[in-house]
């Protein structure tokens, strides 16, 4: 998320729409906010102002205007209500009701979980605020704890601030920065897909199971690898966790179904669901379970039935310069000699009968480093051959889908970029109907500064072979 040093802050004591500034209590990804004194009424206030960056984008002055008018019109005791909204010295603005107390965020953090009874008292304000937002024509987009107020025993929903009309084709690509949290995205806002009403469902179902067990339910070490098993992974069950009802599992699965049509249709039907679970009832129906060929999502794999390979954690190194390639890949063959074995092993065998079943460890790192291999030697064909027809590449800037874009967003790389060598390091390996590796990369540059982050890749068989159809970087 950026940093907000580009927001105009006024100073304490001036007046912004008829308020007083007090004090500077919050930073998010949009803007500032202040407590404030509404100074005709005499109330206490709170002031949101917006980036500066953002407040100069007619396309975003446009949608706050439409939003502002839209969020006052809606009238629900559990969202936060807006007084007035507008422009002053360039920064715009929105006055809403001043909530004294906590967040949700904090709430965890101090306790870590809640009981199931709270969790669910909760989860159905929210679901009650959000079908009203969405009956206003509001998709809110960033359902996290430190986005819900508490004071005392009531609810707010608050920070409307980034979402979107429902009639609206909302695409991750629509700004450079992270619009939400990875933790609490549905699977088709982090493939860039169009999100409504039902991607808050899934992301109140994330918040729902984080008050259960006190962790996001996909949550890893790295964005690219959390974005990976929202996408890819079934959910986990809450009753794991000693003291959660297993009538709750159901009410998860459900809510945090990778396809929209397969959720609770909406935010209240959920929070209903969660009450009814907390009682003692037997939670929700589960979604129908489409059968066929394995796919990134929704995944087939149940919780639990995944075999993590042993022994296949590596660096990867795959250089351009020919000579010095095959000296590492000889120190490669040494390090890993059952992973290269199995990965020669299957691709000697294919032109006898195709591979079926569930990939191996050696088959999925086989497929990835053929990726490093092409990527590093900035060949197309080669690189084609290691990707899935409906391969997808998300990262914080973009998403490809299929892969001639895939490809093309690579070719621009290898045209724009002096590339020696790709690094993939502290290599995790997961074998199993979809396989998985995630890490830490380094495109080496001649001349230039190496480019770093962390990635992760899911692999599917097509067509017998071991193939990368999903590529998420961070």
């Amino acid at each position: 998320m950026r940093d907000n040093s580009s927001v105009s802050e006024p100073a304490i004591g001036i007046e912004i729409g008829g308020c007083r500034v007090d004090e500077l209590i919050g930073r998010g990804g949009m803007g500032v906010v202040y407590r404030g004194t509404d100074l005709q009424l005499d109330r206490p206030v709170a002031i949101k102002l917006i980036a500066t960056e953002h407040a100069t984008d007619p396309a975003v002055r446009r949608r706050f205007e439409r939003e502002a008018r839209l969020m006052a019109a809606i009238d629900h005791p559990n969202v936060i209500p807006v007084y007035a909204a507008g422009e002053q010295d360039g920064n715009l603005y929105l006055v809403m009701r001043y909530i004294a107390g906590t967040d949700l965020h904090v709430l965890l953090k101090e306790r870590g979980r809640l009981d199931a009874r709270e969790a669910a008292r909760i989860v159905n304000d929210l679901g009650g605020a959000l079908d009203a937002a969405h009956a206003a024509g509001l998709v809110h987009r960033d359902i996290k704890p430190a986005n819900v107020l508490l004071a005392g025993q009531h609810v707010y929903l608050t920070d409307f601030g980034i979402t979107r009309a429902i009639d609206s084709a909302t695409r991750f690509t629509d700004s450079d920065e992270w619009v939400g949290t990875v933790d609490y995205m549905s699977p088709e806002h982090l493939r860039g897909g169009e999100t409504d009403a039902r991607s808050d469902v899934y992301a109140l179902g994330c918040l729902l199971y984080a008050c259960l067990t006190g962790t996001a339910p996909f949550h890893r070490q790295s964005a690219a690898a959390t974005i990976l098993a929202h996408i890819e992974d079934s959910p986990p069950r809450p009753s794991d966790t000693p003291g959660v009802p297993r009538a709750f599992d159901a009410v998860i699965v459900r809510a945090l179904a990778k396809k929209p049509v397969d959720r609770y249709a909406t935010a209240g039907e959920l929070g209903a669901a969660a009450v009814e679970a907390a009682r003692g009832g037997d939670g929700a129906r589960p979604p129908r379970v489409v059968r066929g060929r394995p796919e990134l999502a929704p995944t087939a794999v149940m919780p639990g039935t995944e075999r993590e390979a042993t022994g296949v954690t590596a660096r990867l190194s795959f250089h351009a310069d020919r000579r010095r390639a095959r000296v590492m890949l000889g120190v490669l063959a040494v390090l890993v000699a059952i992973a290269v074995a199995g990965a020669l092993a299957a691709v000697l065998s294919s032109s006898k009968k195709t591979a079926t079943g569930p990939l191996s460890s050696a088959e999925v790192m086989g497929a990835v480093r053929a990726f490093a291999s092409a990527y590093s030697d900035r060949d197309p064909r080669a690189l084609a051959r290691a990707l899935a027809p409906d391969v997808e590449r998300v990262s914080p800037t973009a998403v490809e889908h299929g892969r001639a874009a895939v490809l093309a967003e690579y070719e621009q790389q290898f045209g724009s970029e002096p590339i020696r060598a790709y690094e993939l390091a502290d290599a995790r390996v997961l074998a199993g109907p979809v396989g998985r590796v995630s890490g830490s990369y380094t495109v080496l540059l001649r001349g230039r500064a190496s480019i770093t982050g962390t990635v992760a890749f899911g692999v599917e068989r097509v067509g017998g072979r071991a193939e990368i159809g999903l590529i998420a970087t961070q």
